[in-house]
This record gives C-alpha cells, sequence and structure tokens, in this order.
C-alpha cells in the first residue's frame, strides 16, 4: 500500500498468494513454495504477491525446466553455448560464497549442463522484468575490491580487468554475476561458462546497460549473451510438443509479453 493505505494494482491479497495465483500452474507454485522454505535468497512476499517482480517471472519460466530435465535439454539446447545434451535448472543458486567471492553474488537462474561435445559448463542467468539492476556499487575501492581483481586478473573475459569503468552501477550487477561464473571456472577447471540476461523486449535501459557492459569483454559473443522474453517463448513455442506446455508458454505470453491484455 502507498503513505495513504491505498493498494497497489501489482500486489496479489493474500488468499490470492495463498492459491498460487501468482505462478502459472500448480507445479510451478509448489516448486516456488519449495524453494521459499529452503530459505536464503528467495524472498516470499516478493515472489508470491508482486505481479511484477522478476522472481516470480523466473519460476514462471524456468520453473518447467527445474522440474523435468528432459525438456530442459530440449528447450536450453538452442540457447546455451555449445548446445545442451544434460541439464540441471536450479531458481536462486549461488555456490559457497567463501569459495569464491565471498559476498551475496547469486544467479536467479544456475544451469549446469554438459555441451553436445560433452564438455561441462556453466550459465547463471540474470532475469529481469521491471526492476532495474542493483544501484549500488560494489568492488570500486572497497572490501570487495581484491577479491574481485584476483578474480579478473585470472580470467582471459575482459580487455581490462583492472578497469575502473566495470565498477560502473549500471552494469556492477552484471560484472559481479560474470565474475562468480569466473570464479565457478577457475575452482572446477576445464568447465565453460556464460553469463545470460532474459529481460524484457521493452526495457531499453537494461538493453543499453548489457551494451555498455558488453562493450568490456574481449568476446562478448562467447562470454555474454543477452535473450529477450518474445524471443525465448516464440523459440520454445517452436518446440513443445505437449498442450500443457503449449499453453504454460501462451500463459507465460499473455502475463507478461501482451500488455494489451491489462489495458481497460
Amino acid at each position: 500500500m502507498d503513505a495513504r493505505g491505498n493498494p497497489y494494482g501489482n500486489y496479489l491479497t493474500k488468499d490470492d498468494a495463498r492459491d498460487g495465483q501468482n505462478f502459472l500452474t500448480p507445479a510451478i507454485h509448489r516448486a516456488a513454495l519449495e524453494r521459499i522454505s529452503a530459505a536464503g535468497g528467495v524472498e516470499e512476499f516478493r515472489c508470491t504477491r508482486n505481479l511484477l517482480s522478476s522472481q516470480p517471472m523466473a519460476f514462471n519460466l524456468f520453473g518447467p525446466l527445474q522440474l523435468d530435465p528432459d525438456l530442459a535439454v530440449h528447450l536450453l539446447d538452442p540457447l546455451l553455448p555449445g548446445g545442451v545434451s544434460a541439464a540441471t535448472v536450479v531458481v536462486e543458486w549461488a555456490p559457497p560464497k567463501a569459495l569464491h567471492l565471498n559476498d551475496a553474488t547469486s544467479f536467479d537462474i544456475a544451469v549446469h549442463y554438459r555441451t553436445r561435445g560433452g564438455e561441462s559448463a556453466v550459465a547463471g542467468i540474470e532475469t529481469k522484468l521491471t526492476e532495474p539492476f542493483s544501484q549500488r556499487t560494489y568492488g570500486a575501492n572497497d572490501h570487495h575490491t581484491e577479491t574481485y581483481r584476483g578474480v579478473g586478473r585470472r580470467s582471459s573475459v575482459w580487455i581490462d580487468p583492472m578497469a575502473d569503468s566495470l565498477t560502473d552501477k549500471r552494469w556492477n550487477q552484471l560484472w559481479r554475476n560474470h565474475l562468480l561464473v569466473e570464479s565457478i571456472r577457475q575452482f572446477e577447471p576445464g568447465v565453460l561458462g556464460c553469463e545470460i540476461v532474459v529481460h524484457h523486449p521493452s526495457d531499453s535501459r537494461c538493453t543499453e546497460s548489457i551494451a555498455g557492459y558488453a562493450a568490456h569483454l574481449v568476446a562478448p559473443d562467447q562470454s555474454l549473451r543477452a535473450l529477450t522474453l518474445d524471443t525465448i517463448v516464440a523459440t520454445w513455442s517452436d518446440l513443445v510438443s505437449t498442450e500443457a506446455d503449449r499453453q504454460w508458454l501462451a500463459d507465460f505470453a499473455d502475463r507478461y509479453l501482451n500488455l494489451e491484455l491489462s489495458g481497460s
């Protein structure tokens, strides 16, 4: 509610939230509740009641892939570098922080997969709907700097891993997520890795931030991919074969892409 006690239109009532109205299927709702009960990373109010949060959107898009590894392989194969022959999808995931960046950086979606060539790989996915990237700046002459720069120096991803411009708040979150991908690769030699950003096609601010960050990368087409929601839905709609999956994607498009349905 606002300061006058008026309810915001994007917040579900407690009853509707309890009934799982923020999720497209009962199975996705159950997956979200299980992840909430596991604690850490998923905010219950934001996830179950806020219709405009990227967190329930992440469950609505990737939840079925977490529940069905075969579906995950089929749908992620055309999207991830190297293709996919086996995959495990987890919503809101981070490795033990003491082994990596020693901070709260995590992936909205983590995909641990095997490429079609048999190589182990990890994709760290950031999902955005209406929220901007984090506006806090980390790694700019603070207690994170030494750790972040150490990962950067051991990587070949950035043109200049010491560049101060990497800490720019417009893409600071992208940099930190990418650092976590690279830290995992350094901890597990031989693992391939990339950062994926999934965002709404109308989010020009996100597009600009991705482009600004990509300018710091040696080979952005290899280590960073930006995918819009409409592209994903269109790609997956051509691949699914069951009526239930077709309905799931149609419902996703109605909720997040066909904005004219919200007009009155």
